[in-house]
């Protein structure tokens, strides 16, 4: 964002009629240099409470399949919380690096990223490093790591048993008074913006919205402590499938395993989604199988 964008000019009106107004401010974490003082404290610390480190990661990569595009760069943001308060105590490191994904990247993620072919050209992300990094086995967090997870596990095999958690969706914002889960939006409610679409500022993006929802993060957390059930129905249900998504169920393909899930907290709910749709099915008279598998953390969001 340029120093030209901001309307100097209306300071007089604003005096006047400050509620017709907001205030934008930059994400303090952003500023350009605020990295170089890591590690930065955010909460004091409770004498013999439990912490343990999460690692908030995502990706640019030149397109949405994580079989057949790359990711371009890497970013990671390191912090330690209370695993008794849930919630963020220190910033502690971050990473970021570029990879040359040996093709010309697409000019619509070269638009979108501001990532050229000539800055992540003869890089290449180290991969000593990333398990450095991430070396703890810490729980890692991404905003929409069904799509992270899958491109990370590709690109980094020996790192594919990580605990992973997804802060889209393993938090309920529209019931904490959310109207969408976009990371840009869900800060600009809060008065703060970034540039988005760089993987290392977006990391801090979502760390810090983390910091100031400290009761989002602490369901974050909690949800991914628990194990969770995914009810998986595969069959012949184009018939079905506008009421598969009335009762929550999302479609995905893993490899060619293509399928309609759902994800409950509990057995007794994945059960009981489980009759509703097998009644459902059975009055369509659909050729179907219904799955019920019990998922933790270090299975979740994988491809």
């Amino acid at each position: 964002m340029s120093d030209d964008v901001f309307p100097l000019e209306l300071f007089d009106n604003i005096r006047k009629h400050p509620e017709n107004y907001r205030l934008l401010q930059r994400i303090p974490l952003t500023i350009p240099g605020v990295d170089r003082h890591f590690p930065l404290k955010l909460e004091e610390p409770v004498e013999e409470e439990k912490v343990f480190q999460v690692v908030f990661l995502d990706t640019e990569t030149t397109g949405v399949s994580s079989e057949n595009d790359k990711i371009i760069e890497l970013g990671m943001v390191k912090a330690t919380f209370s695993l008794d308060r849930k919630v963020i105590l220190t910033i502690d490191r971050f990473f970021d690096s570029f990879e040359d994904p040996c093709k010309p990247i697409p000019k619509e993620i070269q638009q979108l990223t501001h990532i050229t072919d000539e800055m992540v050209a003869g890089h290449r992300i180290n991969d000593d490093e990333v398990a450095s990094f991430l070396a703890g086995r810490p729980l890692v967090v991404a905003h929409n790591a069904s799509f992270d997870r899958p491109f990370f596990d590709r690109r980094f095999p020996t790192l594919c048993d990580l605990s992973w958690a997804c802060s889209i969706k393993d938090i309920p914002w529209s019931k904490l008074g959310y109207n969408g889960t976009k990371l840009e939006y869900l800060n600009l409610v809060h008065g703060w913006f970034y540039e988005a679409h760089r993987a290392y500022v977006d990391c801090l993006a979502l760390m810090w919205l983390m910091h100031v929802r400290a009761d989002a993060f602490k369901l974050l957390i909690e949800n991914a402590l628990r194990n969770s059930f995914k009810i998986i129905v595969r069959g012949n249900t184009y018939s079905v499938n506008n009421d598969l998504k009335r009762s929550g169920f999302r479609f995905e393909q893993i490899g060619g395993d293509k399928h309609w899930y759902c994800v409950e907290t509990s057995l007794d709910k994945a059960q009981a989604k489980q009759k509703n749709i097998e009644l459902l099915l059975n009055q369509g008279n659909v050729n179907f199988d219904i799955e019920i598998k019990e998922v933790c953390a270090k299975q979740r969001y994988k491809k």
